[in-house]
């Protein structure tokens, strides 16, 4: 009856909305829309300034050297002079003034921008250079850097740009990025080495956003210089090769369109550079013209949340009319399953079919009441159990060890260890039997535990070997009574089971403001199909069990932010049972001074 009501109020209000709802959410679309294209538009421009403020700065370097080739190599002078330096005849004192001069020139240009390494000009024939550090002999590293671009360029080419590495493999490996001029007047260049990681840098710092990826390519796609961390360099070689061999040389030519990289939308922009011939790439992420997209939304959003509450506040306050009754209805539903006490509904009664209702009504609310309280009284029970569960102490365990006590007894030669082991079993009956709701510390617990291993030590002897792992920060942690216990038992019972001899680590470290606790052992383990039984058994709240089950319980009831119990298996190997706890420094409520009896 609740459901069919229900409905059909719901359905009768959802008729009224959707009427009013069509007209807000096509403006809605439609604006959002347009909101997309000015954004897509804004990210476009930005691109298209990252590329015009790379290509103005790299200019500026490229234009001065060009300038300054076309005038100093462009002179007579220039020639005369830099032929009887590169032969080491003598200079004359103008002829000196003159060299030193073009050293000036050369150097203010190395001085400033950072990214400009060197500066030189050579000549045919000659074993030597001038550069912006005067006349140098050349290298090993000349000819494997710059003089390797200069030979390989094409009697056609006036300029080029190339990359270099010297001293690949070595220690001293540098990479470079190489741009020669030839001179006008003379057999020779000038030669202008770059810094690739400071280029890179000042490309860098030029992009509008960190989201925008900056490359410097040749015309074969061949990647000279990215901005920063930009990624699919190989990815974009092969695209950009493909695309510039089909798109012609023109200079001012600009290019834009969508391309995948590293399974990115990503909007490409390129422009080309003549004298040097370069490309200058940018790409920028479909998700960066979508970042500011929901800020530009916001106050649409806002709107359209408030028309849209609006329209369904209208939709309840019309439907409403028609539906009081059915509103009282529901409200005592609620009241029912919220455990709160039922009045009697008033409705007023015209007919046989209202006296039927009425009766009907209070059959299902006055059940439902009763099976809350049912669920109450269960949960409470259940709370009462495993407060019991805590009480109890394996009869096993207590069988096994007296039988055993029994059986040295008989034997009349008493060396001190039954006096131990009962000493030991009336501590551990004295701990598990104190008040459960009390909280102790890690260290009383693992006192307690070691009392509990050294008695199953008497039992089997030295069958197996357990290691404490305790860091000292967390010895002082609140845990509640038997939490490291079950676990033990677990795995001397089951998981050790029939080893010659089994080894077993309790580990406890602190990590944040939780502590961890681990027991690991060497044993059988459990195949993936038994380990999933387990955690079932475990997971199982009908379970009457006092191992493993009680102690996730009692985790997730004491701590229900964790996650309980957590175990790792693998057959043949071993098993490691784990659980975190929230960390929490133990102070006992009165000092304890001496041993209590």
């Amino acid at each position: 009856m609740k459901g069919m009501k229900r409905k059909f109020f719901l359905k009768r209000m959802w008729n009224f909305v959707v009427v009013m709802l069509i007209p807000a959410l096509l403006l809605v679309a439609v604006t959002t829309y347009m909101t997309f294209v000015t954004q897509m538009h804004r990210m476009t421009q930005d691109n298209e300034r990252g590329i015009e403020a790379v290509r103005s700065n790299i200019s500026l370097v490229l234009d001065s050297v060009l300038a300054q080739n076309s005038y100093m190599t462009g002179m007579t002078r220039t020639n005369m002079v830099l032929n009887k330096a590169l032969k080491r005849e003598s200079l004359s004192y103008t002829d000196a003034i003159y060299l030193r001069s073009l050293v000036s020139s050369l150097n203010s240009m190395t001085n400033a921008y950072d990214y400009v390494d060197s500066v030189l000009i050579y000549i045919d024939g000659y074993d030597r250079a001038l550069t912006s550090s005067g006349l140098v002999n050349l290298s090993a590293d000349d000819y494997s850097g710059w003089y390797s671009v200069y030979s390989s360029m094409s009697d056609a080419e006036r300029t080029c740009i190339a990359p270099v590495v010297v001293n690949a493999g070595k220690a001293s490996e540098r990479r470079q990025l190489v741009v020669c001029a030839r001179m006008l007047t003379m057999e020779g260049c000038v030669a202008v080495t770059l810094n690739i990681s400071h280029l890179q840098e000042i490309i860098a710092v030029l992009r509008p956003s960190d989201n925008q990826h900056l490359y410097l390519v040749d015309g074969s796609g061949r990647l000279l210089a990215k901005a920063g961390d930009a990624g699919a360099t190989e990815e974009l070689q092969n695209l950009m090769g493909k695309t510039l061999s089909g798109a012609g040389n023109t200079a001012e030519q600009k290019h834009e369109f969508w391309i995948k990289l590293d399974d990115r939308d990503c909007l490409l922009n390129w422009q080309s550079y003549q004298n040097p011939d370069f490309y200058i790439v940018s790409t920028i992420d479909r998700a960066m013209i979508l970042e500011n997209l929901g800020e530009r939304l916001m106050p649409l959003l806002l709107m359209a949340v408030v028309a849209l509450y609006a329209i369904v506040f209208l939709a309840y306050v019309n439907t409403k009319r028609s539906f009081d009754e059915i509103n009282l209805m529901l409200q005592m539903f609620e009241d029912a399953e919220a455990g709160r006490t039922i009045q009697r509904p008033q409705r007023k009664v015209n007919d046989e079919y209202d006296v039927i209702m009425n009766n009907i009504l209070m059959m299902f609310l006055n059940n439902t009441y009763l099976n809350i309280q049912l669920k109450e009284k269960q949960y409470r029970q259940q709370n009462a159990e495993l407060t019991a569960l805590q009480l109890q102490i394996n009869p096993h365990f207590l069988y096994n060890t007296l039988q055993t006590l029994d059986m040295e007894a008989r034997k009349l030669n008493d060396d001190g260890r039954i006096s131990a082991v009962v000493g030991y079993v009336s501590d551990i009956l004295k701990y598990s039997l104190t008040n459960p709701q009390k909280s102790v510390s890690l260290r009383e617990e693992l006192d307690y535990l070691k009392k509990y291993v050294e008695v199953q030590h008497y039992r089997f002897g030295d069958s197996f070997i357990i290691y404490y792992e305790v860091d000292d920060d967390v010895m002082d942690a609140e845990v509640f009574r038997l939490m490291l216990q079950p676990v033990v038992e677990n795995s001397l019972l089951h998981a050790l089971r029939g080893n010659e001899r089994g080894y077993m680590k309790v580990r406890a470290r602190r990590i944040g403001d939780k502590v961890n606790l681990r027991v690991i052992d060497n044993g059988d383990g459990m195949t993936r199909e038994e380990l999933e039984a387990l955690r079932k058994r475990i997971a199982d709240r009908n379970s009457r069990s006092i191992g493993l089950t009680n102690l996730d319980r009692r985790l997730r009831l004491r701590y229900p932010e964790e996650t309980g119990l957590r175990i790792c298996s693998i057959k043949n190997l071993g098993t490691s049972v784990s659980f975190c706890i929230p960390y929490k420094k133990y102070t006992p409520d009165a000092p304890q001074t001496g041993k209590t009896e």
